[in-house]
């Protein structure tokens, strides 16, 4: 018994880890529309890595590892899911960004009193560092 519970765990968990997202969607936090008559600004540093979730918060975890970023995506973003997992959709592109793969991203970083000043939910549910971002594709 004890045999097949060493055995079927990793497997278990490693189904988990790359299958359909079945749990309660993320805490996916967005940039805030700008004021009436003022423009959106986008960052366009670059930034690479793979989306993870992590204490319930969608992050970007960067190539070399390290502490992951909780990113505030711009308008337009959209986070969904299907029988293949959790990904990002760009509503203005089309384009899909999947979990747990490596990809790039537009963006830049967002110093952490402003974060806690204007997203406070997302400080406390979430930490940083943080970031601005939107997916490349």
């Amino acid at each position: 018994m004890k045999i097949l519970v060493v055995v079927f765990l990793p497997v278990a968990l490693a189904a988990c880890a790359h299958g359909p997202w079945t749990g309660e969607m993320p805490v996916f936090p967005k940039v805030k529309p700008a004021p009436t008559g003022l423009d959106q600004v986008w960052l366009t540093a670059g930034m690479s890595g793979k989306l993870v979730v992590e204490n319930g918060c969608v992050k970007l975890r960067g190539p070399r590892g390290g502490k992951a970023k909780t990113i505030l995506w711009y308008e337009g973003i959209e986070l969904d899911r299907d029988e293949k997992g959790l990904f990002l959709r760009n509503t203005f592109t089309g384009g899909i960004t999947r979990f747990n793969e490596p990809a790039g991203f537009g963006g830049g970083g967002a110093p952490e009193e402003f974060v806690v000043a204007e997203y406070p939910e997302v400080a406390r549910r979430c930490g940083g560092p943080y970031a601005f971002g939107y997916p490349g594709r």
